[in-house]
């Protein structure tokens, strides 16, 4: 281990790596993260190799993708959206959720239950909230203008869940419609860090369109992050 003088204190490596520190302190206790005690009050110390190594292995682990899950219920919905954005604001990424105002308040509440930072993860923009815009068009630059505001702010790692049966787009009952924007979706995403679980009621859609909804998200089965259906 390094002598003290060249390790950093818990602020500067949270600065570093741009997380919070409260990110930080979960990672060590998990085991994650290295770090090293000194002091009557055991405060954290890191090395600076530690965190660039944490670095590079967090950035190979998160690679962007791409991928869809059905929900056959309203409470099914809910449970993956929760599930989904609770992992990524653990794992210290930017969340984005896309849902009409009930299923957000639905999930929200969900989300509180475990979360009690919940209102700082709103507060810090660590979590945001939106509903569908009413053309793809608008959407798709909704999501440009997010993700560039979100990534020059610092964030390494976004996550994003959409309830795409919920937009506009899906209500306005154009099925080819949606798969063009989901193929635009796909091309835009891929500049940026970002996770997304693209969402629909099973209840909605045939046989074949499932099958087109799975083809246009190559992604699924090789990062399976959320449940395929529920």
């Amino acid at each position: 281990m390094a002598p003290d003088s060249e390790l950093l204190d818990i602020a500067e490596a949270a600065a570093l790596l741009r997380v919070s520190e409260a990110s930080l302190r979960r990672w060590t206790n998990s085991g994650r993260l290295p770090c090293r005690r000194i002091g009557g009050r055991r405060e954290r110390r890191f090395r600076r190799a530690d965190l660039m190594a944490f670095l590079e292995r967090d950035a190979s682990d998160t690679p962007a993708h791409h991928v869809c899950a059905f929900y056959s219920s309203d409470q099914a919905r809910t449970r993956q959206v929760a599930s989904f954005i609770g992992k990524g604001l653990d794992a210290g990424s930017v969340c984005i959720l896309a849902a009409e105002r009930r299923v957000r308040e639905r999930v929200l509440a969900r989300l509180a239950r475990r979360r009690p930072t919940l209102r700082r993860d709103l507060e810090g923009k660590r979590l945001l909230v939106s509903e569908y815009a009413e053309t793809a068009v608008s959407q798709l630059k909704f999501w440009e203008t997010t993700f560039a505001a979100a990534t020059r702010d610092g964030a390494r790692t976004l996550r994003v869940v959409g309830d795409v049966s919920g937009g506009s787009l899906a209500r306005a009952g154009d099925f080819d419609q949606v798969l063009a924007y989901e193929a635009a979706y796909e091309k835009l995403s891929r500049r940026f860090p970002v996770t997304t679980a693209c969402l629909y009621d099973a209840r909605n859609h045939s046989g074949l369109e499932t099958a087109r909804l799975i083809r246009g998200h190559p992604d699924l089965f090789r990062h399976p992050n959320v449940h395929f259906v529920s």
